[in-house]
């Protein structure tokens, strides 16, 4: 489909499309006017991998800076989804905060993925607070009490892991979260579509 086509299709469903995780490194341009033709809010750069060094993460900064200056021309804005590996120590910093302390707030937003800052033995509610009005979406994914700390698939359906949504949802309201997006890779209990359907019942009574 077209990107027209697809808002159609999408619009058809009663569903809007916010964002779309891409590859900033080709077409960028092309792929940020479709997007801005559509009304979608944000292109997100989903991974960039571990780096050899800090100024590894620094020039990742400055291309997102870049991107986000093609975003805003476009009327969206451009954000980095993080993992894991932003959180672990290099070199005695934090690669998230060299990438959150090298980018303009006015072009660059992060997408916090919940789970990932609890996978790497962090605790959310402190770098929501830390950099408040830079988070402005989130993946919402639990994580499985049975699962080791090494172990990285674990995602379960909301509420049945080890992460208090409650009170990062109450952190994030505070600091100027706007996206919440459900995320869930396996399925142990049932199917996606049941998942999906308990997880809207979680997240309906986590807004209440």
């Amino acid at each position: 489909m077209t990107n027209k086509e697809f808002k159609a299709y999408l619009d058809q469903l009663g569903l809007q499309m916010v964002s779309s995780h891409f590859d900033m490194y080709k077409d960028l341009e092309k792929k940020a006017a479709q997007a801005g033709e559509i009304g979608m809010k944000y292109l997100i750069c989903p991974w960039l991998g571990p780096q050899k060094s800090l100024d590894d993460f620094k020039k990742a900064a400055d291309a997102f800076n870049k991107a986000g200056e093609i975003c805003k021309k476009n009327g969206l804005k451009f954000a980095y989804h993080n993992h894991g590996y932003s959180f672990t120590l290099q070199d005695g910093q934090y690669p998230q905060d060299v990438m959150m302390n090298n980018t303009d707030p006015n072009l660059v937003d992060f997408e916090m993925d919940i789970y990932w800052v609890v996978t790497a033995g962090q605790d959310p509610n402190t770098w929501l607070t830390k950099y408040p009005n830079r988070w402005r979406l989130c993946h919402v994914k639990d994580r499985g009490k049975e699962f080791s700390a090494e172990e990285s698939d674990a995602s379960v359906d909301l509420g049945t892991g080890v992460i208090d949504f409650k009170k990062v949802a109450a952190t994030a309201k505070k600091v100027g979260m706007k996206y919440y997006i459900v995320e869930q890779e396996r399925y142990d209990n049932g199917s996606s579509i049941q998942a999906v359907k308990d997880n809207a019942v979680y997240m309906r009574k986590l807004n209440a």
